[in-house]
């Protein structure tokens, strides 16, 4: 089973009221894309990234200095994530795709094992973690109901299928203008069974400087 790992990175993420996109930024004497791609060596057959064009001397810079054993490709991506994994599932070679975002750098390896086992068998995954918190539904500030997290779950990545079905639910998805929160949306929405794999707390996403921080704390902690 050959392997494509997509990443959208197009998007400027740059919410620390800088200039750098958060996956160029520095985590633990790499960028933290450099991390994310070297999650996935010895599991995946090459690699395409959906970058902005203004990035792309910059990100090729942080993929030779990653220096992972796999090919890697950069093209453009498009206005939104999904338009930008629908440009790069055309361009895959992978009979399966998984696509994880360029700001997750600590997924650990046992999930992404865990995503391809499944996909052995089923259509599509998505990584997730059970929702401990308890969750609000408002309208302007007013809580209207409280609600039941049992069967609640949170979305990660990375998020998978097989790329014949995911060419075709993103084709319908942008026929029918489908906008979806995420790739595992598109799956679903189309008609396919997503099966949940369970996640770890440990995959945060890098959205503010404080996950940096603790990223990097994150990075100091040895795990079985």
């Amino acid at each position: 089973m050959s392997t494509t790992l997509i990443i959208p990175a197009a998007g400027r993420g740059l919410r620390f009221g800088g200039e750098i996109p958060k996956q160029l930024l520095p985590l633990s004497g790499r960028t933290v894309l450099a991390w994310s791609l070297s999650a996935f060596t010895g599991l995946v057959t090459d690699a395409i990234i959906a970058i902005s064009e203004d990035q792309r001397t910059a990100t090729t810079q942080a993929v030779e200095k990653a220096g992972v054993p796999f090919p890697v490709r950069l093209i453009t991506g498009g206005a939104t994530r999904q338009e930008s994994v629908e440009r790069a599932l055309i361009a895959a070679n992978g009979s399966t795709i998984l696509i994880h975002d360029a700001v997750r750098p600590l997924i650990p390896r046992s999930c992404i094992e865990a995503c391809l086992r499944t996909l052995e068998k089923d259509h599509a995954v998505v990584l997730a973690v059970p929702c401990t918190a308890t969750v609000k539904r408002a309208q302007e500030q007013q809580v209207r109901e409280t609600v039941a997290r049992d069967d609640l779950w949170l979305a990660q990545t990375p998020q998978g299928f097989h790329r014949e079905d995911g060419l075709a639910a993103f084709s319908r998805a942008r026929a029918e203008g489908w906008v979806c929160s995420d790739d595992a949306q598109v799956l679903e929405r189309a008609g396919y069974a997503v099966t949940i794999v369970p996640g770890d707390a440990r995959n945060l996403k890098i959205t503010t400087r404080d996950d940096l921080i603790l990223a990097e704390a994150l990075m100091r902690v040895p795990h079985a």
